[in-house]
């Protein structure tokens, strides 16, 4: 995933980085109409869990698809189980994001997301969802 690798010299953990970058990512993916019905599948799975609804409801997260999305779900999720959602609750700040988007690109499983990462500015797109 995407600066997975970036982030750890800045003392970011794996899985806080998949907490920050999955639900922005699957954002991005969706709004290049990619890998789109994989992530109805999921969201429709995630969404028929009872536990799922409770915080989605308590979050102001309308479950129905036409109102949200996997990215609006994990999100919901990844929040109630207090994990980091944003680069700036993790001590990293939007001075870099430059260096983040750069070093990015040379991580190879950058070219395996569904919308294969190849110019900075998809990267910084990503990144801005997170930054906070």
């Amino acid at each position: 995933m995407l600066t997975r690798h970036q982030l750890g010299p800045l003392g970011v953990g794996h899985g806080e980085t998949s907490c920050i970058l999955l639900p922005a990512v699957c954002k991005f993916n969706a709004r290049h109409n990619a890998n789109t019905a994989r992530q109805a599948r999921v969201h429709r799975f995630l969404t028929s869990d009872p536990v799922v609804l409770d915080v989605l409801r308590s979050r102001g997260v309308d479950p129905d698809p036409a109102r949200s999305d996997l990215g609006d779900v994990l999100d919901a999720v990844i929040r109630e189980l207090g994990m980091p959602r944003t680069l700036r609750e993790v001590g990293v700040g939007r001075d870099k994001l430059d260096a983040l988007a750069e070093h990015s690109l040379k991580d190879r499983w950058c070219m395996t997301n569904p919308v294969p990462l190849r110019e900075k500015a998809q990267v910084l797109e990503i990144l801005e969802m997170v930054v906070g």
